[in-house]
């Protein structure tokens, strides 16, 4: 009876995709648009979209795939490589010598930035902060922060003035010594960065036509906003009305979140020239899971973690993409999700980060 149902929603699936989905003709002429947007090859795309088999059937349907944008070609991958794509020819269009960004001790968007920088010969200068104190020693001794040091970016340390006004110093000595410095911000979170996953859009509408399969919902932890903002802009952006974009949060209440994901989405839609392209309605953001603040992990996202290491032998991170995962779990454990169908888990990466945070798997 349930391989029924699940056949059914699958035709009714893929008669919604046909009814949405651009025609040839028009898909081209927008993806020509978009591809006059600079930018330069850092990885090998398409990434990745798999059905999760045996998580599918622990949970009891529906069907649930898995997008990995962790595996990409800079330092270790994640999803800021897509919008580093953007943001780093933006820099060498601009004529920068050096690119400075700001994370955590553990962020991987920084270590994807030094990556990328080092790449294409640029300087990198990242100003770090520490949002769990009591664990200062274990955040510097490994994972994204080795990794920043192995690569030789320039690191300045924040402390309690915040990152803020050492991003302005350090911007400041490197325009005096010209070197026409790049900012990027945090989680490269801004228009020209959020065009990345406007092409992920893109790559996914294709491969789910390929695969035949019109997911309900595709899930996303958030934190800097940038990811969903640019994967809701893409789907509308190339014809995809239905797919609906769930952002996990994993630091701070929805409200804000919001309000940033608009921002993010109407600047970039005016850089696409198609403004309104997305309404306020389609902006979800699901505040229950992030726990006590960024950087620390809760008991569902280590539970949600060590399941899906276990069934599907994939690593999420543990403060980051296993608070997304535990939320599309729950969500779907709870009947929250209305006509759900092939729901897609966007893996941004993060595995770095499970070494200086141990204690939580050895306990």
């Amino acid at each position: 009876m349930k391989q029924n149902r699940r056949d059914m929603l699958k035709t009714a699936g893929l008669a919604t995709l046909a009814a949405t989905t651009f025609s040839a003709k028009a898909f081209a002429e927008t993806s020509k648009n978009f591809n006059q947007i600079p930018r330069i090859k850092l990885t090998t795309l398409p990434t990745a979209c798999n059905k999760m088999e045996n998580l599918t059937q622990l949970m009891g349907g529906p069907d649930l795939y898995i997008k990995r944008d962790d595996v990409m070609e800079l330092a270790h991958g994640g999803n800021k490589t897509r919008k580093l794509e953007f943001s780093l020819a933006e820099a060498v269009k601009n004529g920068a010598k050096a690119v400075v960004t700001q994370g955590g001790l553990q962020s991987n968007h920084v270590r994807q930035t030094v990556s990328g920088a080092k790449k294409i010969g640029l300087e990198v200068h990242v100003i770090l902060s520490n949002p769990v104190p009591e664990m200062e020693d274990r955040l510097k001794d490994s994972g994204n922060y080795l990794m920043d040091r192995l690569m030789g970016a320039h690191i300045h340390l924040a402390g309690a003035e915040g990152r803020g006004p050492v991003v302005e110093k350090v911007i400041a000595d490197l325009t005096a010594q010209g070197k026409n410095p790049y900012n990027i911000p945090s989680g490269a979170s801004n228009a020209i960065g959020s065009m990345g996953y406007v092409d992920a859009a893109r790559e996914l509408i294709s491969q789910w036509n390929e695969m035949g399969i019109s997911p309900s919902h595709i899930f996303t932890a958030t934190g800097s906003c940038g990811t969903a903002a640019g994967l809701l802009t893409g789907l509308r952006y190339f014809g995809n009305r239905t797919t609906k974009v769930i952002a996990i949060s994993v630091a701070a209440p929805a409200a804000p979140l919001k309000n940033r994901i608009r921002q993010i989405v109407d600047e970039g839609c005016e850089m696409l020239g198609t403004p309104g392209l997305v309404k306020d309605d389609e902006i979800i953001v699901e505040d229950k899971y992030y726990g006590q603040a960024y950087g620390y992990p809760t008991d569902a996202g280590i539970a949600a973690l060590k399941m899906i290491a276990e069934s599907e032998g994939i690593i999420l991170d543990p403060v980051y993409t296993s608070k997304g995962m535990s939320g599309m779990i729950d969500m779907l454990r709870m009947e929250r999700l209305e006509n759900a169908r092939d729901l897609v888990f966007l893996h941004t990466g993060g595995a770095p980060a499970i070494h200086p945070y141990r204690d939580y798997f050895n306990a």
